[in-house]
Formats: structure tokens, C-alpha cells, sequence
């Protein structure tokens, strides 16, 4: 809540607390009270002890222990907070709706935050690197089915590979002949078969997922993704491979060996790398980098025999013979092998490749997928099917018009999550707030996943709650900060609640501090080129009005002031020049412009309006000084910086 620099807090409640020192009263009596020998201050009837005093002073982000003196200039400011706070407790802020619902806010987004932060990274961090130091090689089966299948193509799709699976395990079909007569084609190519060797990162989760899971051999149960469902056969398993970074000469035009045969004797005689490089590759992303391709590995998204081929090289030969691929021919150069210095070095890096994979996501719908595959969300399938069938036949009319077409069922439970329960009836309830003007028979299946994600947001907080009680703190802490921020605004800082005859007053009283300065009422012309800056300067030499450029079509920027606001290069140049004259082009934010000095303005004091934000700004200290004298008379505010010297003794002593 509040940060160590110079004592102030952060932009919320830089507002909220006050840098006014207060006055301290000791009461060694106080000290003499076994019960109150922790107290450093009362506010009110709050005891505010030193344990609270302390963590005031470290929620701010401070990773040391404070010093004596340190905390006892502390103390008048957290006493200062402390009776801001119940303040607004008394005057009903803390149940301020506006409040509430910036708080309801923060604390849902926060909720989110905090799992990513404290459950989920760390949990699949360790299963990254887990899965990294391995590479995959496998095939499998794809039945290709959208992510909004109606539940009978779903179930036909789910029957018909578990068909193929066991074909397989019966041993009357492979992998191969499956993969021919089960997967699904596009564009006259199979989805299914062989894949290349991989490792963590590459392909979707829950393909990974089951993939990881599998022993060498081993067929997998079906299991779904956006593409549909798959059936997967881990086929072998082996230590990853180092990635390489990589270098190349490249001859697009395949076969055209005789060329690539002779750069390479080039290279044998003598010639630069370079050189070949910027003459002769035809790899024009990479020339300017000596050829460098960056990192090749079997987590590459290259073509297998590609990768094969580099990953084949003995990284101590200075370069490959020519060397043929999908894409041409190459002559590689292996610049570097991955290796890390040491087991940090190497968790930085693959905590940089996890925000990078497909693993890891900072959204709140991955939050959400996440905690419903952990924490065991419990779907009714059966319900999901009958209400499918039942809205789908239903006639034409709006959602909201045929509230109770299912109502045998509407009481029925359609997920249950932590214990908290969802209906048909709370399903149909989302679906007239969200779908009204929809027919039933345009349900979706799509529907009751958007039901379920807006469930389980519902019920996050309360979730969050109950898992890390410790997060309530820091909700609590926002709601804390929104309520002393708000009463600051309408206790000092609006000037709504402002008495102007005080301003008026300090106004008539200070003829000097509200002043204008010599001002220079001009016009900042700028445009791209000079030539249209030209045309312009002739358009004002011949009479015509700075702000008819643009009416006139010139492509120029106009801008005039008299305020005196812009200080500095160029605008010193005003004072040099002579009214009604244009100066000579300068550069102004990248464009070359000129002025044009239509008046000189003379000092003069500011009208009561003209100065009211400088009074109003100069006011606030003293409005907030007269708010802390009323909070510190009404909660009679005591503090005891003996308290800090004694615990400071005790550890001195200890």
C-alpha cells in the first residue's frame, strides 16, 4: 500500500496520505501496560500496534526491514491513514457503489493475476521443463470435427475412431492403414500420419498432453482438440537435441549443384564467407547477417529432412558441402550449439520459451480452461443433449418469448463446480439476457461453452478466496485505497466543496504571485516540405490569414497561442522578432515550420477565472492541513515513538 520513496505512495494514494508531520504525544504510562506495550498510536478507539505500523510501512514493496528512525517518521503518516480510514468507514464509504464496483472490478481481473502468477505458471513451468529435455516422434489418426459440433456429430466422430482404436489394438489394422481409411482429408492431403520429431511447445495442449503421457509404443485414447479428435502412437522417444544456430549460402533452383560445387571450392581456396554470401545467396532476409537462419531445432517449424540435415552436421567442420532440401540447396555453417552456463541461466531461458509457447497464455479464458480441467468441472452431457434436441425442434419465436419450452427439466443440474451448481433454468436465464432476439431453434453449441466460461467467472473470486485466503488481503488493501482516495477527493482535493471566497481572498491578497509574464500571441506554421511551407509563407505575405491555410487546402499545420504555455526552443526566437513578421524556417517535431508574431502581449495580473487552478493548486496544502487538524481533534490521534525505540532495544539487546 505504500512505497519508501520519500514516504509516498503510489499515484492512488499519493492523495490519500499526508506529508504534514503531526505532533507526538508520550505517555509512558502507556509503555508501563503489559497489554499496550506493542501500541504506537490510537486512532479513535483503534489501538494501532507495531506489528500494523510495520506492515503499513512494507506493503508498499520495500524488500528491507526498516531502520528505528525510519519507522517513527513513518508513524505520523500511517496514523494520518489510519484516521482518513475510519473516516470514510463512518461517512459510509466503503459501501459506496461507484466504489464497490471499481473494487468488484479490480478484484475479478486480480483473481486472475493471481492464479496465473501463483498456481498456474509455476505448476507448468516445472512440466516444461520436465518435457524439454525430451523429443517426440509419432503418428496418429485425426477425425476432423468443429469446436461447435452438434452433440450427435460429436458422439458419430467419438464412436467411429474408437472403432479405429480398436482395430488397432486387436492388431488387425497399423497405424498406417488407419490413418488411410479412418482420418479426415483437406484439400485431397490426410490430416492424420507420420509428424516429425518435436518436443514441448509445438503443437496444442492437449495433444501434448496426451502425447507426453504415452510409453514408447503406446496408443493413446482418443482425445480432442480444435481440430477434432485424434488418436496418437508415440512411436519413440530420445534426449533432446541441442538447438543450432545456423548459418547458410542458398541457391534457390534445385539441382543446380555444379554452381553450389563451386562456391564451395571457392570457400576450400580462401574466400571469405561474406563475400559469397552477400554475391551469391539468394536468401535475401539473411545477407545482411552473414547468412545467420537464427536457432534450428527439432522445434523448429522447418521441414523435417531440413532439420535433419543441419542437425546431422559435425558442428567442428567449418561449413557443409552442398547440401539439397525442399526449399534449394545449401552450403550450412554451424555457428554456435545451445549450451547454458549454469541452472539459472537455462530456467531463464525456458521460462522465456514458456511465455512464448503455446503452454501458456495470460488470458482469462486460459485461466478458466485451466482451473476446469484441475479442478474437475462436472459437465451433464445428457442434459446438454436434451436441451440441444429440445430447443433445436422448438419453433421460431425468440428466446424470450418461449421462456419455458423445456421446463420438465429446467431444475436439472447442468455443471456443478466446487460445489456450486448450475441449472438449466440459470442456462436459459443467460441466454435471455444475452441471446433475446434469438430463435430456439439457432441454438448453439457454442451456447453452453459461453455459459460455462461466464459460470466459473462468476464463482472465480469466491474460488480464489477459499484457496489462498492470503488474496483477500490484497483485495481488501484496493478497497482500503479507493476508499481514502475518494475521501481525499472530496475532502481537499474537489473544488466543488471549495468556499471560493477563500481563493477570492488569497487572490486580492497576493498581487504578485498571479501574474502574466510579456506573452507573444503568434501562429506556428509547419508542414512536411518545403516547398509547401513556402507556398504558404506566400499565401500570408499576400494578406491572407494564417487560419485560412487549411480552408485553402494547403497540407499545413496551424497552431496559435497567447498564453505563454511553450517555453524553450523555438519559441524563444519570439522575443527577437518584430510584430506583423514571419521568422525565418526552423525545425519544429520533425517538420520545418515558421512563426508569425501578430502581438505582443505586456504583463499584466491574471483575472480571478485566468488564475482559479493556480489558487485552487496552491490552496490544497492548506485545505488538507485544515482537514488532518479536524481528523486529528475529532479521533483525539496520540502517538508513541517510544514504542519503536524499545522494540529496537530489545533487539539490540537480544
Amino acid at each position: 500500500m505504500f512505497t519508501k520513496r520519500g514516504y509516498q505512495t503510489p499515484l492512488l494514494l499519493v492523495l490519500a496520505l499526508s506529508m504534514i508531520t503531526l505532533y507526538c504525544t508520550s505517555t509512558s504510562k502507556i509503555l508501563n501496560n503489559n497489554y499496550l506495550e506493542s501500541v504506537v498510536g490510537i486512532v479513535g478507539a483503534e489501538t494501532i500496534e507495531y506489528e500494523d505500523l510495520i506492515q503499513g510501512f512494507l506493503s508498499g514493496g520495500v524488500n528491507q526491514e526498516p531502520t528505528a528512525e525510519e519507522l517513527k517518521e513513518f508513524l505520523p503518516i500511517y496514523l494520518n491513514y489510519r484516521a482518513k480510514l475510519l473516516s470514510a468507514r463512518e461517512a459510509g464509504y466503503f459501501e459506496n457503489k461507484k466504489i464497490l464496483d471499481e473494487y468488484a472490478l479490480y478484484a475479478k481481473q486480480a483473481a486472475y493475476a493471481y492464479w496465473l502468477d501463483r498456481q498456474i505458471k509455476p505448476t507448468i513451468s516445472e512440466q516444461f521443463k520436465s518435457r524439454y529435455n525430451e523429443e517426440l516422434k509419432s503418428s496418429h489418426i485425426l477425425i476432423s470435427l468443429s469446436q461447435n459440433a452438434q452433440p450427435s456429430d460429436t458422439l458419430a466422430a467419438y464412436n467411429k475412431i474408437i472403432e479405429a482404436r480398436e482395430l488397432f489394438l486387436s492388431g488387425e489394422k497399423t497405424i498406417a492403414e488407419l490413418n488411410e481409411e479412418y482420418s479426415s482429408s483437406r484439400n485431397g492431403q490426410l490430416m492424420g500420419g507420420n509428424l516429425p520429431w518435436f518436443s514441448v511447445g509445438v503443437t496444442v495442449g492437449a495433444f501434448e498432453d496426451a502425447l507426453y503421457a504415452l510409453d514408447q509404443g503406446e496408443l493413446s485414447m482418443p482425445v480432442r482438440t480444435q481440430f477434432g479428435y485424434h488418436l496418437i502412437y508415440l512411436e519413440e522417444r530420445r534426449k533432446r537435441t541441442p538447438a543450432r544456430n545456423v548459418s547458410h549460402i542458398f541457391i534457390s533452383r534445385q539441382g543446380d549443384l555444379e554452381k553450389m560445387d563451386n562456391l564451395y571450392e571457392q570457400l576450400e581456396q580462401g574466400t571469405p564467407w561474406l563475400n559469397l554470401v552477400v554475391e551469391f545467396s539468394e536468401d535475401r532476409a539473411s545477407t545482411s547477417n552473414e547468412g545467420n537462419i537464427g536457432w534450428v531445432s527439432y522445434s523448429s517449424r522447418y521441414d523435417q529432412a531440413f532439420i535433419d540435415s543441419v542437425m546431422n552436421i559435425d558442428p567442428i567442420l567449418p561449413y557443409s558441402k552442398p547440401i539439397e532440401s525442399i526449399y534449394g540447396i545449401h552450403i550450412f555453417r554451424i555457428d554456435s550449439v545451445q549450451s547454458f552456463q549454469n541452472e539459472t541461466a537455462k530456467d531463464e531461458f525456458l521460462n522465456q520459451e514458456l511465455e512464448k509457447s503455446s503452454n501458456f497464455e495470460r488470458s482469462n479464458e486460459f485461466v478458466i480452461n485451466w482451473l476446469t480441467e484441475q479442478y474437475n468441472l462436472s459437465i451433464n452431457t445428457d442434459l446438454i443433449t436434451k436441451l440441444t434436441n429440445t430447443l433445436s425442434t422448438s419453433d421460431s419465436l425468440p428466446i424470450v418469448q418461449v421462456y419455458d419450452a423445456a421446463d420438465s427439466f429446467t431444475q436439472d443440474t447442468l455443471f456443478i463446480y466446487q460445489g456450486r451448481i448450475a441449472t438449466a433454468t440459470d442456462f436459459y436465464d443467460f441466454l435471455v439476457d444475452k441471446y433475446s432476439d434469438k430463435a430456439l431453434n439457432q441454438v448453439q453449441q457454442s451456447w453452453f461453452s459461453e455459459y460455462q466460461e461466464y459460470f466459473l467467472d462468476s464463482e472465480l473470486l469466491n474460488f480464489t478466496l477459499s484457496v489462498f485466503p492470503e488474496f483477500s488481503e490484497q483485495t481488501n488493501s484496493y478497497h482500503r485505497g479507493l476508499v481514502v482516495y475518494q475521501i481525499n477527493e472530496d475532502s481537499v482535493w474537489s473544488s466543488v466543496t471549495l468556499d471560493s471566497t477563500l481563493l477570492m481572498n488569497r487572490y486580492l491578497s497576493n498581487d504578485t504571485d498571479y501574474q502574466f509574464e510579456t506573452r507573444y500571441y503568434y501562429h506556428l506554421v509547419s508542414a512536411r516540405y518545403d516547398s509547401t511551407l513556402k507556398k504558404a509563407e506566400d499565401f500570408i505575405s499576400k494578406g491572407g490569414h494564417p487560419d485560412s491555410l487549411r480552408a485553402n487546402d494547403y497540407p499545413v499545420a496551424v497552431m496559435s497561442d497567447s498564453t505563454g504555455i511553450f517555453v524553450g526552443e523555438p519559441f524563444t526566437r519570439l522575443a527577437e522578432m518584430e510584430t506583423g513578421k514571419i521568422s525565418e524556417y526552423f525545425t519544429y517535431n520533425g517538420r520545418k515550420a515558421f512563426f508569425i508574431l501578430n502581438d505582443v502581449l505586456p504583463a499584466r495580473k491574471m483575472t480571478f477565472d485566468e488564475a482559479f487552478n493556480r489558487l485552487l493548486s496552491d490552496y490544497q496544502p492548506i485545505r488538507e492541513q485544515n482537514w488532518l487538524r479536524r481528523l486529528r481533534d475529532k479521533y483525539q490521534i496520540q502517538a508513541f515513538p517510544e514504542t519503536i525505540n524499545a522494540k529496537f532495544g530489545s533487539f539490540e539487546m537480544n
